[in-house]
């Protein structure tokens, strides 16, 4: 497996417990976007169980450039929208590095190394 997929993940990993963060701090402003809300909870798991799904998909060798222009697009509408709602703090700046990581991923899983091993793993 190439250094790029594993960086990849990595970046993945912590675009994921980057969110986590950042709901933290949205529930020290904010009790009904906070953990103790069942929603936001329940929006978080799903969220992280997404991101787990992502990383094996990438590690077994698939190609998730989509998918990571989609969860990226996702994470960046849901970035504007906190912004315009509740201003930029703490919170978004972990937003904003999850957005960050999924730009690295992006990168990652498009470098040379990285193509030839998902057309080694095609064949």
């Amino acid at each position: 497996m190439p250094s790029d997929i594993k960086k990849a993940a990595i970046a993945l990993v912590i675009s994921c417990v980057s969110t986590l963060i950042a709901v933290y701090f949205d529930g020290l402003n904010f009790e009904d976007i906070s953990f103790t809300n069942p929603f936001t909870l329940g929006i978080n798991i799903i969220w992280v169980l997404i991101i787990a799904w992502v990383i094996w998909d990438l590690l077994q060798g698939k190609d998730i450039e989509l998918t990571l222009v989609l969860v990226g697009a996702i994470t960046l509408a849901s970035l504007i929208w906190d912004i315009s709602g509740f201003g930029f703090g703490m919170a978004q700046l972990f937003y904003l590095l999850e957005l960050l990581m999924y730009i690295a991923a992006y990168f990652f899983v498009n470098s040379k190394e990285s193509k030839s091993w998902y057309l080694e793993k095609s064949l």
